[in-house]
C-alpha cells in the first residue's frame, strides 16, 4: 500500500513544514508494520544552510510521524478518528550518521510490539539511501482530542 504526502495529511496530525515525511511506501495496519520515505531537500524543516545538510536527529522526527501515520491508518481501516499521540519514552536510540545530505533518502520502518490500554511500544529501523543507518524503540501514549 503506497500513500502519497497528500493523503498522508488525513492521518496525522502535522501540517506546514511541521510535515515532513513524503510517502508511506509500505504500510499493513493489521500487522501494525509501516514503512515511510523522506527525501531530504533545502526546504526540508530540519535543513541546516551552515551544515548544508539536516542533522540526524530529524529522524526522530520521521520516526514521531511515521508511527502517527501507522495509528492513523489503523483507525483509518477501523472507521475511528485518528487521535494524537505523545512520546512517552525513547530508548536505544542510535545513528550510524551526523547528518543528511540534500537529495538523500530517509526510509524508516516501525512495528508495534506490545500495546496496553492506549500506550504502544514500537521498535524502528532507518536506511539511508537503502543502507542500515540507525534504530531505537519508542513508547507512545494515544488519546482522544
Amino acid at each position: 500500500m503506497i500513500i502519497e504526502h497528500d493523503e498522508l495529511s488525513t492521518l496525522v496530525p502535522h501540517s506546514g513544514k511541521m510535515f515532513i515525511i513524503d510517502r508511506i511506501s509500505e504500510a499493513d495496519a493489521k500487522a501494525w508494520k509501516i514503512e515511510s520515505q523522506t527525501k531530504i531537500t533545502r526546504d526540508f524543516m530540519f535543513y541546516d544552510e551552515k551544515l548544508d545538510a539536516a542533522p540526524n536527529y530529524a529522524c526522530f522526527e520521521i520516526i514521531a510521524q511515521t508511527i502517527s501515520a501507522l495509528t492513523g491508518l489503523y483507525a483509518r481501516e477501523n472507521g475511528l478518528p485518528p487521535n494524537m499521540g505523545f512520546i512517552l519514552s525513547v530508548s536505544n536510540l542510535h545513528f550510524e550518521f551526523d547528518s543528511i545530505k540534500e537529495g538523500q533518502i530517509v526510509t524508516a520502518q516501525a512495528q508495534r510490539e506490545a500495546a496496553v490500554d492506549n500506550v504502544y511500544s514500537f521498535t524502528a529501523e532507518l536506511f539511508l539511501d537503502g543502507k542500515p543507518a540507525g534504530s531505537g524503540k519508542l513508547t507512545v501514549m494515544e488519546v482522544a482530542e
